[in-house]
């Protein structure tokens, strides 16, 4: 895509596919977009792209969301509230986008949002690493590595399993060496708040 001369006439077809009521035009723009942004693509286009990006988080194709929080990252300086949009997009229905939001953790978590992480100790999104590769519950094993990366501490790993789709078994970190630490230090603070 770097390669793709910048031209305003380039730039007019992206802008075409970005305002088209077609879903599938619209995915092709921000395919396009996303593509460009590396290659400093006019200040226009990215001001333009500014508001609508944020507004296509807001789009009931998830897959129009996922590309659109794309866009956010690239363009995370413009955005006052990066980290907000990134908390609120943990939280959407489509595992893959919570999945994207999730894998840009270094750019918006800090120790304080652990809590936030905690709900994906149960969730069930199933990946291959890769293809025919056995299945895992990616969200759950992502959590488990950014808590880690936020508390500076390793905590035991071991494996556990269950059945999946079709017979075939899903394998995830077990997260009860962390919950463990996680109580445990929950449990001295309400002592010491309550004394």
């Amino acid at each position: 895509m770097a390669r793709i001369p910048l031209t305003s006439d380039l730039i007019g077809e992206i802008e075409e596919c970005l305002s088209s009521p077609d879903v599938a035009e619209l995915k092709w723009g921000l395919w396009f977009a996303n593509g460009i942004l590396g290659s400093n693509p006019p200040q226009e286009f990215v001001k333009a792209l500014l508001p609508r990006a944020r507004a296509w988080l807001k789009h009931e194709n998830w897959d129009v969301r996922d590309r659109a929080l794309n866009i956010i990252i690239h363009l995370r300086e413009n955005y006052r509230n990066y980290r907000e949009v990134m908390l609120e997009m943990l939280q959407d229905p489509e595992p893959v986008v919570r999945w994207h939001a999730l894998r840009e953790c270094r750019t918006f978590l800090t120790r304080k949002d652990i809590p936030a992480l905690l709900v994906f100790q149960n969730d069930k999104y199933m990946a291959e690493t890769e293809m025919g590769s056995p299945l895992v519950y990616a969200i759950r094993n992502d959590a488990l590595a950014a808590i880690e990366t936020l508390c500076g501490k390793p905590f035991t790993k071991s494996e556990k399993v269950e059945p999946g789709e079709a017979g075939r078994m899903v394998y995830w970190w077990d997260w009860k060496p962390f919950l463990d630490w996680w109580s445990r230090r929950h449990s001295k603070w309400r002592f010491w708040e309550r004394g």
